[in-house]
C-alpha cells in the first residue's frame, strides 16, 4: 500500500516509516498538514496523521480534504486526552484511530485492517464491475434473442440457422441437393372470400395454413414461403435429411387429416368447409440464396420444383398426387395409387401421377 505518515514529531514519523516500510509498504512522510495538503493528490491509499498538530491545518480539516480529494482511507493518531477528537475524525470519515502512545503490533493491526478493507473494497467493485458486464452481456444477448425469435416470424428456423451460420457469405451459397417439394394450396379460397368479410377469409386462411405449418415442422421440414392461399415447404434442405421423401409424405398426410377434421369442424357449424390440395416431388435442385443482396430468400429452384407446383394445382380438395420419383422412393412404405399419365402444364411429356393414400396398412 502507498502510505503518507502526516505528523509533526520526527521521532514519530521515523518510528512509523520504518515499522510500516518493514510490513511491505510504499512510504512517505510530511511535517504538517500544510505540507501534506498539497500532497493528497500523489494517489495514497493510506494517509496515517496525527490530530494535534501545530499550524492552522489539524488532523480532523485533513481528514476532510483527503476525503474530498479520492478515494484514500485516514488513520488518526490521537493522544487520549484528545479521543473525543478522534471521535469526530471518525464521524468526517476517517477509516480508524490509534491511542498514544501505541505499540508497534497496534500500528501494524490498525494498518491492515485498513488494508484488509481497501482490498476487500477493490474486490468488491471488481465483482460489482464484473456484475455489470455479465448484466449488460445478458441484456445484449437478450435483444439478440428477441431478434433472433422475431427475425424467425419472418424466416424460417432452419433458414435462420443457414444465415446465422454463415453470415458473411450466405448470399453467395448454392449447393446441389436432391430434396423433396411440397406445395399446398386451399382450394376454392378465391369465390370463399368473395362471400365473407375479410376478417373472416383472414382467420379462416390462418386456420389452414398454420395447421399445414405445424406438420410440416413436425417432420422436420422447412417452411419456404407463403404464396397468397398456399405454401411452398422443402425436406432435405438447408438441413439434411435421408429420408426426406418419406417425411415429406408424413407432414402432408398429417396436414391434409387436420385440416379435413378442421373442414368437418366448420361444416357442422354452417360454414364453408374449405380444404386443401397437395403436390410433392422428388429431384435434384440448386438449393441456396436467391434474390439480391439487398433483398434474398432461402429457396430451392430447379425443374423438380416446377413439377410439384403442378401437381399441387392438379390435385382435388382432399388429395395428395406425388411424382414419379417421390413415389419410388415411398413404395412398400405407403399406400399408393398410380393415375394414368397426365401432360400438365409446362412439363413437356406425359407424368405418371400417384395419389398417396396413406401409410403402409401391416
Amino acid at each position: 500500500m502507498k502510505i503518507l505518515v502526516v505528523d509533526d514529531e520526527e521521532a514519530i514519523r521515523d518510528l512509523c516509516s520504518q515499522v510500516l516500510a518493514a510490513a511491505g509498504h510504499d512510504i512517505s512522510t510530511a511535517e504538517s498538514g500544510e505540507a501534506a495538503v498539497p500532497r493528497l493528490g500523489e494517489g495514497w491509499d493510506i494517509i496515517l496523521t496525527d490530530l494535534m498538530m501545530p499550524g492552522a491545518m489539524d488532523g480532523n480539516e485533513l481528514v476532510r480534504r483527503a476525503r474530498a480529494i479520492g478515494n484514500m482511507d485516514v488513520l488518526v493518531m490521537t493522544a487520549y486526552p484528545a479521543l473525543d477528537s478522534a471521535v469526530q475524525a471518525i464521524k468526517g470519515g476517517a477509516f480508524d484511530y490509534i491511542l498514544k502512545p501505541f505499540s508497534l503490533e497496534a500500528l501494524l493491526t490498525a494498518v491492515q485492517r485498513c488494508v484488509d478493507k481497501r482490498q476487500l473494497s477493490r474486490e468488491l467493485a471488481r465483482e460489482r464491475a464484473l456484475r455489470a458486464e455479465l448484466e449488460q452481456a445478458y441484456t445484449r444477448l437478450a435483444r439478440m434473442e428477441k431478434v433472433r425469435e422475431i427475425f424467425g416470424q419472418f424466416v424460417t428456423p432452419e433458414v435462420a440457422e443457414f444465415v446465422l451460420a454463415n453470415p458473411e457469405g450466405f448470399w453467395k451459397r448454392g449447393d446441389r441437393k436432391v430434396v423433396t417439394v411440397l406445395f399446398a394450396d386451399v382450394r376454392t379460397f378465391t369465390p370463399f372470400s368473395a362471400r365473407v368479410r375479410p376478417e373472416d377469409a383472414f382467420q379462416a386462411l390462418n386456420d389452414v395454413l398454420v395447421r399445414v405449418v405445424e406438420a410440416v415442422q413436425q417432420e422436420r421440414g422447412m417452411l419456404n414461403k407463403f404464396m397468397g392461399d398456399g405454401l411452398m415447404a422443402v425436406f432435405g434442405a438447408p438441413a439434411p435429411d435421408a429420408n426426406h421423401a418419406r417425411a415429406a409424405a408424413r407432414a402432408a398426410l398429417r396436414a391434409q387429416g387436420a385440416v379435413e377434421a378442421w373442414a368437418e369442424s366448420r361444416r357442422a357449424s354452417a360454414r364453408d368447409p374449405l380444404r386443401i390440395g397437395i403436390g410433392i416431388n422428388t429431384g435434384d435442385v440448386m438449393a441456396g440464396c436467391v434474390g439480391a443482396r439487398e433483398r434474398m430468400e432461402y429457396s430451392v429452384i430447379g425443374y423438380p420444383v416446377n413439377l410439384a407446383a403442378r401437381l399441387e394445382e392438379r390435385a382435388a380438395p382432399g388429395e395428395i398426387l406425388v411424382g414419379p420419383e417421390t413415389a419410388r422412393l415411398l413404395a412398400g412404405a405407403f399406400e399408393l395409387r398410380d393415375q394414368a399419365p397426365t401432360s400438365l402444364a409446362g412439363i413437356p411429356d406425359p407424368v405418371v401421377v400417384t395419389a398417396l393414400l396413406g401409410p403402409h396398412s401391416l
